[in-house]
């Protein structure tokens, strides 16, 4: 009887300890524009939280795309271990061409496999009165959440459209929009601020 009782307050203690010993918050961002990173590092200095780049051994664009269309996942560089010592995880990324891309992917499941709650934010190119098109951000947030369920808990979305002094006719293919601490706009850093505030609650 005092066996099975000191095994239980054991677990239990361990259990407390663990959860002291983890960590708040980490963000875990893809980016090949530097945009995603952009909103990372924003978002790391209002947490003050650590943050990591999601890689994959595939870098080709083209083959990413394509095997993200197939709905296939990849091997990425975080670790569920990695993942196991923090309380909460923030994903970033961008949007191809209305997909939820497979590293993103790769770290969603993940996050599911550990019952890890997550916040989930995407950059994209697209305007922002496209948002509710075939390839607009809220497409791509439709799709994390019924990936995520109830454990994505927030969500936000970052267009190069509402940077400071945008023209659309100035960008094409081969000239993106960029964020940057210039043109950062009011809009911009008052959706920081509150995915901030819906992260922290």
């Amino acid at each position: 009887m005092h066996t099975t009782r000191n095994v239980h307050s054991h677990t239990v203690a361990k259990k407390h300890t663990e959860k002291e010993l983890m960590k708040k918050y980490l963000i875990l961002y893809y980016s090949k524009t530097n945009n995603s990173k952009f909103i990372a590092e924003r978002l790391s200095k209002e947490l003050n939280c650590e943050m990591e780049m999601i890689e994959s051994k595939i870098h080709n664009i083209g083959l990413l795309f394509f095997i993200s269309l197939l709905n296939i996942p990849i091997p990425i560089n975080v670790s569920k271990e990695k993942i196991k010592q923090y309380e909460a995880i923030i994903i970033v990324g961008p949007i191809w061409g209305g997909l939820l891309i497979a590293p993103l992917k790769s770290v969603i499941k993940k996050c599911i496999g550990l019952n890890k709650p997550f916040h989930f934010a995407l950059t994209c190119e697209s305007k922002e009165s496209d948002k509710d098109s075939k390839y607009g951000y809220n497409t791509v947030l439709v799709k994390a959440k019924a990936l995520g369920g109830n454990l994505i808990k927030s969500t936000s979305a970052f267009s190069t459209s509402l940077i400071s002094g945008y023209h659309e006719k100035e960008f094409n293919i081969h000239v993106k929009a960029k964020f940057n601490e210039d043109n950062f706009s009011e809009e911009l850093k008052n959706r920081v601020n509150i995915f901030v505030s819906k992260i922290k609650n």
